[in-house]
């Protein structure tokens, strides 16, 4: 198993169940993989993947095995107030998402052609781009005109959820289910070495063999394992035509604790929100996603969290910051994610059916190989599955 990310970890917990010896490589020094939680203001914050949709059916049903209750997090994902240029409102908006996904595009369509033709007030769909932008955390330009129909770009007002101490405690649960003893942290895999029927890993100067593998990592980073001999080519050009969102977090201490609200800076593509904890109370912080790479070199993100306190602080007059108290999270600098999630672009379409094919032994799991749930946790739990059923397959296969 190469990767201990939720794919990888799901991939491993599904062939543990079935009484199939594993073995997980993992680049990080800890299992998440961009799902990582951290404390802050005293309380958990998510630096990844945060919010439990409605359809996230596979999470909540991990979440109850595992006993991990989940919180209302009262934030309304899908309901976010636009603020900046032309006003407009939540219901103008609505009205426009329901003309847009009445529009049928044509196959390599892009949301901003998409956007022009279902004929929008200007101030309507510049909400609607940059609210799809941020979730996508990638250009409308280039963004497949058919993300709005997609789980992470869904609108409305309907409840989200997170994990009771953080969304890390799944992945941590399932290492423990998986033992410990079983994962190799801070191994990063270099080479793999495959034909039918044997798989060979190797690492730092160490050398595992196996029957078959799961390979669980992002697409952005598969380059920087060799493997011997060359992946299919229709597998390398559905991985390499992966494009990745860029996005990042900004978490602000409250002076005064926030009511659940979720704002829209339209024109800076970021949105803020304030949320419940887990005793129903509102949590003392804020959190800020940015999505975009053009939105976070706006912001200077790279530089600091200076000149998106400014933002915040005009976006939102009404919170009582505390700019002593911040926490910046970013993924595009993470060497082994080298982006947010996958993106569907309409120049590079993700090749769904390619990007889950196995190639001999080797089948093949993360968020960007999940079809219609890429992009979330939903998704990557999805691939996990699927992966190990389709190793227990190719086992069953050589019996």
């Amino acid at each position: 198993m190469i990767g201990a990310g939720l794919a990888g970890l799901a991939a491993a917990d599904e062939l543990v169940r079935a009484a199939v010896d594993v073995e997980l490589f993992e680049a990080r020094d800890r299992v998440g993989g961009r799902v990582w939680s951290s404390q802050f203001a005293g309380a958990s914050i998510e630096r990844g993947a945060e919010f439990i949709l409605p359809d996230s059916s596979s999470v909540r049903s991990l979440a109850g095995r595992l006993g991990l209750p989940l919180v209302r997090k009262g934030t309304l994902y899908g309901d976010r107030v636009p603020v900046g240029g032309e006003p407009v409102s939540l219901a103008q908006v609505k009205a426009g998402i329901e003309r847009l996904e009445a529009y049928t595009p044509r196959d390599g369509e892009t949301l901003d052609v998409a956007l022009a033709a279902s004929d929008l007030e200007t101030a309507v769909a510049d909400a609607i781009r940059s609210r799809i932008e941020v979730s996508t955390a990638y250009p409308a330009s280039d963004l497949d005109a058919g993300v709005v129909r997609e789980a992470g770009a869904a609108f409305g007002a309907f409840d989200t959820h997170s994990v009771r101490g953080g969304n890390g405690r799944l992945p941590a649960a399932l290492a423990d289910a998986v033992r410990a003893d079983r994962i190799r942290l801070s191994t990063p895999v270099e080479r793999v070495s495959w034909e039918p029927g044997a798989v060979r890993v190797c690492s730092r100067g160490t050398e595992t063999v196996a029957d078959v593998a799961v390979v669980a990592v992002p697409a952005s980073t598969l380059a920087v394992i060799a493997f011997e001999p060359e992946l299919p080519a229709a597998k390398v050009h559905a991985q390499h035509a992966v494009r990745y969102g860029h996005a990042a977090k900004l978490f602000v201490g409250l002076g005064s604790p926030a009511a659940p609200s979720a704002t829209l800076s339209v024109p800076e593509r970021f949105w803020c929100y304030t949320q419940l904890g887990a005793d129903g109370e509102p949590l003392g912080f804020t959190a800020c996603f940015a999505g975009t790479e053009s939105a976070l070199a706006e912001l200077d993100v790279a530089g600091g969290p200076d000149r998106w306190l400014d933002s915040l602080a005009r976006l939102r007059p009404d919170l009582d910051l505390d700019v002593g108290a911040v926490e910046l999270s970013t993924w595009s600098d993470d060497p082994w994610a080298r982006g947010a999630y996958s993106a569907p672009s309409a120049s590079a379409p993700l090749d769904h059916a390619e990007l889950a094919r196995p190639a001999g032994p080797l089948a093949f799991a993360g968020e960007h190989t999940a079809g219609a749930m890429h992009g979330t946790m939903e998704g990557a739990l999805r691939s996990g599955v699927r992966a190990a059923r389709e190793v227990l397959a190719l086992r069953r296969a050589r019996i």
